[in-house]
């Protein structure tokens, strides 16, 4: 029998698939450099949320 508290689930980071901890710093993923990386995709666009794309009104010639 297994102690339930002593066994810790592992994941694999989104960006190398290593295994990782939910403990770990980084986590999800395993390291600052995957991190980073997953952070440097969202910026240049590589990454997209599905769906239909939201027109947001120009508020700024009120002010």
């Amino acid at each position: 029998m297994t102690n339930e508290k002593n066994t810790a689930l592992t994941f694999s980071c989104p960006i190398c698939k290593k295994k990782v901890k939910r403990t770990n710093d980084d986590f999800p993923f395993c390291s600052a450099r995957c991190r980073t990386n997953d952070l440097g995709q969202w910026a240049s666009d590589e990454y997209r949320i599905a769906g239909e794309p939201v027109t947001i009104a120009d508020d700024s010639e009120g002010y």
